[in-house]
């Protein structure tokens, strides 16, 4: 009896989440398509039912990363879109997500996105640009002057971010952290 269409679709994003957090924490080259299946519990085979490659898997863990972090989240109702983007910025510039579970793949897998082929170096620019428009809605035109500041922005936390998890000195991190939210809400416009 062939599976279900939902049973299908739940061993995708186990496949999906497994990768990613393998992915972005061991890079590439450090993950097999054996240990990403070992670790969600399901077979080679099933590996082959979803994906062609391990590249399509990386490329296609960043893209389920991508639309499963914290900004893509649904904005809450009785908050303004600045208010939001407040929270998402306090969220993301936090030790909570530079050590957290549900980690952006924009910083944890900057350095390791480099070594990868064309198509996985275009989604992670599609991931980005999303950001950056995601940000600049959120912020409302009239505070950002242009798409330039909310790159030289998201530039910044991504980078804040990245460099927070490759040091062991907490309170540093916290500095770095703390500077950039600061940093940051003096670039929207004091949000």
């Amino acid at each position: 009896m062939p599976y279900s269409r939902e049973h299908k679709q739940n061993s995708r994003e186990k496949i999906l989440q497994s990768a990613y957090r393998l992915f972005s924490t061991k890079g590439f080259d450090n993950v097999t398509v054996d240990r990403v299946m070992q670790d969600c519990s399901l077979t080679r085979g099933a590996f082959y039912g979803h994906f062609r490659s391990k590249s399509e898997l990386y490329k296609e863990a960043l893209k389920f990363a991508a639309s499963n972090s914290k900004l893509a989240d649904i904005k809450p109702e009785g908050l303004s879109s600045r208010e939001w983007l407040s929270v998402l910025l306090d969220g993301y510039l936090s030790l909570e997500h530079v050590y957290g579970e549900r980690p952006c793949p924009l910083a944890f897998l900057a350095t390791d996105i480099v070594s990868r082929d064309k198509e996985t170096h275009k989604t992670y620019a599609q991931v980005y640009t999303r950001m950056n428009q995601l940000i600049l809605d959120y912020a409302g035109r009239d505070t950002v002057k242009n798409s330039q500041d909310v790159f030289s922005l998201t530039s910044m936390i991504i980078g804040a971010v990245a460099v927070s998890r490759t040091l062991e000195d907490q309170q540093q991190v916290q500095q770095i952290l703390s500077s950039c939210r600061q940093q940051a809400r003096l670039m929207l416009g004091g949000i």
